[in-house]
């Protein structure tokens, strides 16, 4: 027993070492950096900090920056033109109501629920067996410091706001409360469809019931919303929808080196990797650092890319079909973070996730001996998980290093079974009756 304690508490402070050690040598080098010009960490550039929140409000904001005055985003919608109708009232809410403190506001709530969040799950692991002090560090310091968390920050991403719901929907999910996670998920849906993938795990263990109660809910709230934006809702949906631009100036573009740098996509990645191979190295030149819509090499890589997904989901799907569920909440984490054609890394909170739940198998379980665990296939979770969560974008190739990351994770996921206590695979009366017999042992 005080060996599967042992080796937990070293995993999880190794854990904590790598997030520190990174997050330390960043912040370091940027001290020391600070002077250097177009040295723009950690908030990015001037002109685009808060910019996915405060570019689109045409009143004055605090925290805008003065430059911005082109009303590029404003063209032809009130709102962003590629986001779920729930997230343009969000955004009319922030943008209009609480104008001109809509950033304070904004950062207000996302810390607070990032906060919560870590407070909670900290209260729920510091009575396990296997607790030490450097668990509740990795706790805080990765759920209000971690890279995704600083970058919903830093960009003022709405994306803080649908995180609060799949989490609030995992956390009753977990207790069991299956329509109260459906409707969470629901309304996660209507902020970014990407949540949608939860229903799909709720259906493989037949809890149809919580499937309704969220589309129904995710129906409600997207009529209810287009009803703010006009009394009509095809005319609603029609003003959102006008002039969207996104999928050629993202998805087969080339875009910027230093927009490049934050985003893990497997398609951005491909990318960048062309990008190297053209230059051969990573010298690159002034085109590297311009825009480039709808260009013939990207869309290339793009229809290459889909395939390439499709077949990742589909073995990924065979494989953890029968695996455990914290097993499966990882690979849907990952394959979320991973294959849509663009993936900012304030995605990367929703890995925040299945990583609060491993971290309470390990304590729970693992450390008294009820899953057994090597610390290779321990730190094959938590290492991948360490460096996607530390600060690290002083990398010219941040962005394919933070996909290898998730790579990792997402074969870890599929080939190391996590059965627990939490979701029903360890029966507790069993469970007990180990720990019981481990002890006379000793």
């Amino acid at each position: 027993m005080r060996s599967n304690h042992a080796r937990v508490r070293i995993a999880i402070n190794l854990y904590l070492l790598c997030l520190v050690a990174v997050n330390v040598s960043v912040w370091s080098w940027f001290v020391v950096h600070r002077h250097t010009p177009g040295h723009h960490f950690p908030l990015g550039e001037r002109i685009e900090r808060f910019g996915d929140l405060l570019r689109f409000s045409g009143k004055f904001q605090y925290g805008k920056d003065h430059r911005i005055v082109d009303g590029e985003h404003l063209i032809g919608t009130l709102f962003p033109k590629n986001y779920p109708p729930f997230a343009a009232t969000v955004y009319l809410f922030l943008l209009q109501v609480c104008a001109p403190y809509a950033l304070a506001v904004f950062l207000a709530a996302i810390f607070a629920g990032f906060g919560a969040a870590s407070f909670l799950l900290w209260c729920k692991v510091r009575s396990l067996p296997g607790y030490a002090w450097p668990a509740g560090a990795s706790i805080f310091l990765t759920g209000l410091f971690g890279w995704g968390t600083l970058q919903v920050a830093m960009r003022g991403n709405i994306e803080g706001f649908m995180w609060i719901a799949v989490w609030i929907g995992a956390a009753l999910y977990a207790q069991r409360r299956y329509n109260g996670a459906g409707a969470a998920f629901g309304v996660a849906c209507c902020l970014k469809p990407y949540p949608v993938l939860w229903f799909g795990l709720m259906a493989r263990y037949g809890k149809f019931r919580g499937i309704v109660v969220g589309l129904l809910t995710s129906a409600a709230v997207t009529l209810a919303s287009l009803e703010v934006i006009n009394v009509n809702p095809l005319r609603a949906y029609r003003q959102l929808r006008a002039k969207d631009t996104f999928f050629t100036n993202y998805v087969v573009a080339f875009r910027p080196m230093p927009e490049m740098t934050g985003d893990h996509s497997l398609l951005q990645t491909m990318k960048t990797i062309a990008r190297v191979v053209r230059n051969r190295g990573l010298a690159f030149g002034p085109w590297d650092y311009h825009h480039h819509p709808s260009y013939p090499l990207a869309w290339t890589l793009y229809h290459a890319s889909l395939p390439l997904a499709a077949a990742i989901g589909l073995v990924t799907l065979w494989l953890v079909w029968n695996k455990p569920v914290l097993n499966q909440i990882f690979a849907l984490a990952t394959v979320t973070t991973l294959l849509p054609p663009v993936s900012g890394d304030y995605t990367l909170t929703i890995l925040l996730i299945p990583m609060g739940f491993f971290l309470i198998v390990l304590l729970e379980d693992v450390a008294q001996g009820k899953t057994p665990m090597s610390m290779f296939q321990m730190l094959w979770f938590l290492l991948p998980c360490a460096w996607i969560m530390a600060c690290d974008p002083i990398w010219v190739l941040h962005g394919p290093l933070k996909t290898l990351a998730l790579t990792v994770l997402l074969a870890a996921s599929v080939a190391v079974p996590v059965p627990s206590t939490l979701f029903g695979e360890v029966a507790p009366e069993k469970a007990n009756t180990v720990h019981e017999m481990m002890l006379h042992a000793a």
